[in-house]
C-alpha cells in the first residue's frame, strides 16, 4: 500500500516567481492547473508522530478532502524520497480504518495515540502545477506553491517549487532544475513543509547542525557506501547554509567548513577506486568553496580565540585598539566574501550539480573493469584496508615528535585528520565502544595540533593586519604574540606528547 514519492524541493525568493513562470520549459506545455490547498497536520501534544518520523495530514483540495501519511525515505541535495499513503475522505475527519492498514498500522493502533491526536499546524497556499513531458518516458510535475504556514500563533511564508518525478530517472529532476536555474535563483531545500511547520509551532529557533554519521552496513558495496557518505556530507553542508548567510552565529560557518572538509575527505578516501575524470567537476567546485570559507573561518578563530589571549600584552593602548580594529575589519571583510559565495549562483549550481551527480552515480563514469569490480565489493574489507593505511601514515608522521617543527607538525595534523574522517565514515561497521574511544582520542589529538597550527598561523594573520595601520601597532602586536607563544607553547607540547603516547598505545578498532 502506498507509493514512493520522489520530489526535488527548491526554494526561491518571491521576487523571482515571474521569471520562473516565464521560463520556456514551463510555458511550452499545457496550461497549468491552479488550485488552493489547505492542509491540517495532526500529532499528539508530545509529538509522538514526529518522533516516529511520520507525518499525518488532512488536505482540502477544492471540495475534496484527502488524508496523507508520509514517512521513511531519505533527503539529500533537496531530493526527497518518502513513502506516501493517501485515501479520499468524505469530510475533515481522520479515517482510522485506513490507518489500521499498511506499514504504520502498529503506530496508529495505539488507543492512547488516537485519543491524543490534534491539529498542530496548518498550511494554506496556491499551487500552480505544470505537467512537463520532456521526452517519451520522462515526465515531471512542476508545482509552484505560494502561501504560508501557521502554527503556535506564528506565520511563515511559503515560496517553493516542487519537481515531482512522474516517469523517468531521478537525476532528470536535477537536470530540469539546472535549466530553470539559469534564469531563476533556485536553492535545494531539504526541509519539508511538515518540518518547517513543526519548528514554527514549537518556536524552535534555527541552530547550527553538526555532522551526523552515515549509516553503513557490512553488506553495502564500496560504491553504495561512497554515495551514502557523500549524501550525509551534503546534508550537513546544506543544513548550515541559511544560518551562515544570515551571519548570526560563526558556528554555522565552522560547520559548513567541516562539512566541506568531510566531503573532500570522502573523495580522497574513495579516490583510488574511481577515475579522476569522473570526480573532477565536483572537486573543482569544492576547491572554490573551500577558498571562500577558509579565510573567514581563520579570521573568526584569530579574532575570537587567539587575539584576546595576547592583546593584553600590547602595552601601548592606542596601538592595541588600532590593531584590534584592523583584525575585526579583516574578519568582517572575509565573512562578507564567504556569505556572498554561499549566496551566489555558482554555489546554487554546485549543490544542484552535486545532487544530479549523486543521483546518477556519476563517480562510476569511465571506470575500468578493476574499478567496477572494487566498487561492487563489500565495503568492510575496503574500510579496514583504508583505515590501516591511514593509521600507518599517521604513526610515520609522528616519529621523533619532540624534535618536529611547525611544518612537520602540520603534516602530522593532516594525517591525523585524514585518519579521523575515515574513522568517522566507517565506524558504524565495527564494535561501537572501541571505535568511539579511538575517535575521541583522535579528536583530542587533532584539537591539540590544531591549536598549535592556529598559533603558527597567527603570525601570518598579525602581519596581514598591517596594510592599513600606521606606526608601530603591528610590530607591537607581533612582539606580544611572540611572548604569548613562548609562554603558551610548552604546555601544548606536553599535552601533545601525552596524547601521542596514548594514541600509539590505543588498540585499533578495525
Amino acid at each position: 500500500m502506498g507509493s514512493q514519492e520522489i520530489e526535488l524541493k527548491l526554494r526561491l525568493p518571491a521576487a523571482a516567481v515571474r521569471r520562473l513562470t516565464a521560463h520556456p520549459l514551463l510555458r511550452a506545455g499545457p496550461r497549468p492547473a491552479i488550485r488552493e490547498l489547505y492542509s491540517v497536520y495532526y500529532d499528539t501534544p508530545h509529538l509522538d508522530l514526529r518522533r516516529s518520523g511520520v507525518a499525518l495530514r488532512l488536505r482540502r483540495d477544492g471540495r475534496r478532502w484527502v488524508q496523507t501519511v508520509k514517512g521513511g525515505g531519505s533527503v539529500a541535495g533537496g531530493l526527497h524520497q518518502r513513502l506516501e499513503i493517501e485515501c479520499d475522505l468524505a469530510r475533515q475527519a481522520i479515517d482510522w480504518a485506513s490507518l489500521g492498514r499498511g506499514p504504520y498500522a502498529g503506530l496508529f493502533a495505539s488507543r492512547r495515540l488516537q485519543g491524543r491526536l490534534q491539529p498542530v499546524f496548518a498550511t494554506r497556499f496556491i499551487r500552480t502545477e505544470h505537467l512537463v513531458q520532456l521526452q517519451p518516458g520522462l515526465m515531471i510535475a512542476a508545482a509552484l506553491d505560494r502561501g504560508e504556514i501557521t502554527g503556535g500563533g506564528r506565520h511563515e511564508p511559503i515560496c517553493e517549487l516542487a519537481l515531482e518525478l512522474r516517469a523517468g530517472p531521478a537525476a532528470a529532476l536535477y537536470d530540469f532544475a539546472l535549466e530553470l536555474a539559469q534564469s531563476t535563483p533556485l536553492t535545494p531545500e531539504n526541509r519539508s513543509k511538515a518540518e518547517r511547520g513543526y519548528a514554527l509551532c514549537r518556536g524552535e529557533a534555527p541552530q547550527p547542525v553538526k555532522a551526523r554519521p552515515a549509516v553503513l552496513d557490512a553488506g553495502m558495496t564500496v560504491a553504495a557506501a561512497f554515495g551514502t557518505i557523500l549524501r550525509s556530507t551534503l546534508d550537513h553542508l546544506q543544513a548550515n547554509e541559511a544560518g551562515m548567510v544570515a551571519g548570526k552565529d560563526p558556528e554555522y560557518l565552522h560547520q559548513m567548513r567541516v562539512a566541506l572538509r568531510r566531503m573532500r575527505s570522502a573523495f580522497r578516501v574513495f579516490g583510488p577506486v574511481f577515475p579522476k575524470g569522473a570526480t573532477a567537476p565536483m572537486v573543482a567546485d569544492m576547491r572554490w568553496l573551500a577558498g571562500a570559507l577558509g579565510p573567514a573561518r581563520d579570521w573568526d578563530v584569530f579574532t575570537s580565540e587567539i587575539l584576546p589571549q595576547f592583546a593584553g600584552r600590547i602595552r601601548e593602548r592606542a596601538a592595541r585598539a588600532a590593531f584590534e580594529r584592523s583584525a575585526k575589519r579583516r574578519r568582517r571583510e572575509a565573512n562578507r566574501a564567504a556569505r556572498r559565495a554561499v549566496d551566489s549562483a555558482r554555489y546554487r549550481r554546485f549543490i544542484l550539480s552535486f545532487g544530479a551527480w549523486l543521483a546518477a552515480g556519476g563517480w562510476a563514469r569511465g571506470a575500468d573493469r578493476t574499478a567496477r569490480r572494487v566498487g561492487a565489493d563489500p565495503v568492510g574489507r575496503f574500510a579496514s584496508a583504508t583505515l590501516e593505511q591511514r593509521h600507518s601514515k599517521a604513526r610515520k608522521r609522528g616519529r621523533k615528535l619532540a624534535a618536529q617543527g611547525p611544518a612537520q607538525r602540520h603534516r602530522l595534523r593532516i594525517a591525523i585528520k585524514k585518519l579521523r574522517y575515515a574513522g568517522d565514515f566507517f565506524s558504524g561497521l565495527y564494535a561501537r565502544q572501541p571505535a568511539r574511544r579511538m575517535l575521541r582520542q583522535l579528536s583530542g589529538l587533532q584539537d591539540i595540533l590544531g591549536a598549535m597550527n592556529d598559533a603558527a598561523q597567527a603570525e601570518r594573520m598579525t602581519a596581514g593586519c598591517g596594510a592599513r595601520l600606521r606606526g608601530g601597532a603591528v610590530a607591537a602586536a607581533g612582539r606580544a604574540l611572540a611572548a604569548w607563544n613562548r609562554s603558551h607553547a610548552p604546555a601544548l607540547r606536553r599535552k601533545l606528547k601525552r596524547a601521542w603516547v596514548a594514541f600509539r598505545a590505543q588498540k585499533r578498532f578495525w
